[in-house]
């Protein structure tokens, strides 16, 4: 089966591209997956409507965000998309002028605080950190019928050649699932990131949301200038006056 990477198709893509994220989350499920794209209610009914939600959401987001780039992997024999990536090429500072996402995705309750807690919470590594124009990978996943075919590969090796090529640092937040495939090519951990988020009037939204996602962890990863590092000798930008 050749797999391809290409870029996606933005006018007609998304709805291929939720469908194949969801399939990807879901084996093995992912608790924290809950908070950025929920299903709301149970049946099969309800995950098509968080379905057609996401890609008009990420449909939306690409379209009003400049840094946003996908790309895909295709199987070229049947059309399948097989996996996906969404980074955020930041020619500039993005936490230069900082603004509060808009949790959308959830009703007006208990529920999006938690969400909008447990979204700055996973923000708060790379902004303290990435403070200069970079590379982020925001989402990837492989559909479970694609992988240990390479496909994560053909992404990172689409971003490092892109990091590169700007002459940037490329960060990501790491999945257990992902280190080995980050590690394997060069990338250091810079720090778990437990994300708890707290409130002192948790009402009753709030802790259902909070009983289905738990605490989840993500680690801060890093990749310098050019992917060449040395413990104690190279210098994380950060670090520096």
């Amino acid at each position: 089966m050749p797999l391809e990477l290409q870029e996606i198709n933005a006018d007609v893509d998304f709805p291929a591209l939720a469908r194949c994220l969801f399939e990807s989350y879901e084996d093995p499920p992912q608790k924290f997956f809950h908070v950025f794209f929920p299903i709301h209610g149970t049946g099969e009914a309800a995950r098509e409507a968080a379905i057609d939600e996401a890609a008009t959401r990420l449909k939306s987001w690409h379209t009003h965000d400049p840094s946003s780039y996908w790309n895909k992997v295709v199987d070229t024999e049947t059309g399948r998309i097989a996996g996906a990536a969404l980074w955020n090429i930041h020619k500039e500072n993005p936490f230069a002028n900082p603004h509060d996402s808009e949790v959308t995705w959830f009703p007006n309750d208990g529920s999006r605080l938690f969400v909008e807690k447990a979204l700055v919470n996973h923000n708060r590594p790379r902004a303290q950190r990435a403070q200069r124009p970079h590379v982020y990978l925001f989402i990837i996943f492989t559909h479970p019928d694609y992988r240990r075919k390479g496909v994560g590969q053909q992404f990172m090796d689409w971003g490092m050649k892109k990091a590169d090529e700007m002459g940037v640092d490329f960060f990501l937040d790491s999945t257990p699932y992902g280190r080995p495939l980050y590690e394997a090519n060069g990338f250091v951990y810079i720090e778990e990131n437990v994300n708890i988020p707290v409130t002192d009037t948790p009402d009753e939204k709030w802790k259902e949301v909070e009983e289905k996602v738990g605490p989840f962890t993500f680690w801060l990863m890093w990749r310098p200038v050019g992917g060449k590092y040395e413990e104690g000798k190279t210098i994380k930008p950060w670090e520096t006056k």
